[in-house]
């Protein structure tokens, strides 16, 4: 029986991940270092520390790392400042799932602050149940942790829980944790070795038919 949906934020309920690209090989421009779209996957839906890791393994000596994070952040606040929007059918679900009387919480890689940023022109963060950030765990996705947590927080088993996810580590979050997972993918597409582990939809409004 199902209880609770966990919903991802970035590229799932805010068009932010084409932002945070952009932020990301931009400050590597600065540097003169190429960020490729292809590298670039392996970032999305992984918190900041785990990728700013990645980059220091990938151009090493080569790369100011305080320089890029500073000139990277600034970019994506710049960029975000003007407006983020909520990605298409997130209103006419998460008012489907309160009439359904299920719990919610946002299960996110990002930071409390961010949150509430982005929440702030909205009414949505206060009827949200809980919410898991980056601070609260000590391993990101593709980990189970935040999964785990936030299952442990509302009181019920994974497997009683369905995880909205728009990126292929979320989704191994979501699976190792033990929940029900569907992906509505944003800037990648569902990895091959997942195809026939989870459903996946083109828009939020599309996951209704999968809540009755």
């Amino acid at each position: 029986m199902l209880k609770a949906v966990l919903f991802d934020m970035d590229g799932l309920i805010f068009d932010t991940e084409r932002v945070y690209k952009q932020s990301w090989q931009y400050a590597a421009q600065q540097q003169n270092l190429h960020l490729s779209d292809e590298f670039y996957q392996q970032f999305i839906g992984v918190q900041d520390a785990d990728c700013e890791r990645k980059l220091l393994e990938y151009f090493a000596d080569d790369i100011d790392m305080p320089r890029y994070v500073q000139q990277r952040d600034q970019h994506f606040h710049r960029q975000r400042n003007q407006g983020i929007a909520l990605k298409t059918g997130f209103s006419e679900l998460f008012n489907h799932i309160k009439q359904r009387g299920l719990m919610t919480a946002i299960v996110t890689s990002s930071q409390r602050k961010e949150v509430e940023f982005n929440f702030a022109s909205t009414a949505y963060l206060a009827q949200f149940d809980i919410i898991i950030t980056a601070e609260d765990v000590p391993r990101g996705k593709p980990h189970p942790d935040c999964y785990l947590l936030a299952c442990q927080r509302l009181n019920i088993p994974p497997n009683q829980s369905l995880v909205l996810e728009d990126s292929n580590q979320g989704i191994r979050a979501a699976l190792a944790a033990g929940c029900q997972a569907v992906m509505i993918p944003d800037l990648a597409p569902l990895e091959a070795d997942l195809v026939n582990q989870i459903e996946v939809y083109d828009c939020l409004k599309q996951v209704i038919s999968r809540l009755d």
